[in-house]
């Protein structure tokens, strides 16, 4: 570019710099303007429980100890009947339906329709059965978005006040990430049934022994 000689020559020369200048900025302006309207207005993350050492967490990334609370929370939460399982058992179907799957939930709504002997007049309630907050060896990766988790309560029951069962129990549970709205399901996971052979009790050698439901 050559130099300007003249006081016209100059201000144009000036002027075209400064164009260049204003529309550099523009163009910045607008990348900075696309990149926020295409920027997520919020970003899932997974906190894991044990903060006690450094963690990096990436968006959408759900980590085996939140699966484990999901699947013991919504368990326990799904088999407490205070009253009579034959109202409070739909009742917790229906309370906890936007965390199961729909095949889940169609499958244990037509288990109870078809049993209704094994709800009418009794209560349940799953007690924890060792101290253990969690042990990564009870959830294993099945695929992307699918992890089998097993869990272990001692099962109480009562039919018109007597004590029918108090048995500890194997729970294997097939659990999957849901993509469903967030004010739905914050925790984005959901209960896709049991696996086989399903709940069953445990011997005192720790080994299953019959199915049961």
């Amino acid at each position: 570019m050559t130099d300007a000689h003249t006081p016209v020559s100059q201000l144009q020369q000036q002027l075209r710099y400064r164009n260049r200048i204003v529309g550099l900025q523009l163009a910045l302006l607008a990348l900075f303007a696309i990149g926020w309207i295409r920027m997520p207005t919020l970003l899932n993350v997974h906190v894991p429980p044990d903060l006690s050492r450094p963690q990096i967490i990436k968006p959408n990334e759900i980590w085996p100890a939140n699966v484990y609370a999901f699947a013991e929370h919504l368990i326990t939460q799904l088999n407490y009947c205070r009253e009579d399982c034959a109202q409070d058992y739909p009742r917790n179907l229906a309370e906890g339906r936007d965390f199961i799957t729909e095949r889940c939930y169609a499958d244990l709504k037509l288990h109870q329709q078809r049993n209704q002997s094994l709800y009418t007049s009794r209560t349940r309630r799953l007690l924890p059965a060792t101290d253990t907050l969690f042990d990564p060896r009870q959830v294993t990766r099945l695929g992307q978005g699918a992890w089998e988790v097993h869990l272990e309560f001692v099962l109480e029951e009562h039919v018109k006040g007597i004590e029918t069962r108090h048995r500890r129990y194997a729970y294997p549970l097939r659990i999957v990430h849901y993509a469903v709205p967030l004010e739905k399901n914050p925790y984005q996971l959901a209960f896709d049934c049991y696996l086989p052979p399903g709940p069953q009790p445990v011997e005192e050698s720790g080994q299953p022994q019959e199915a049961t439901r």
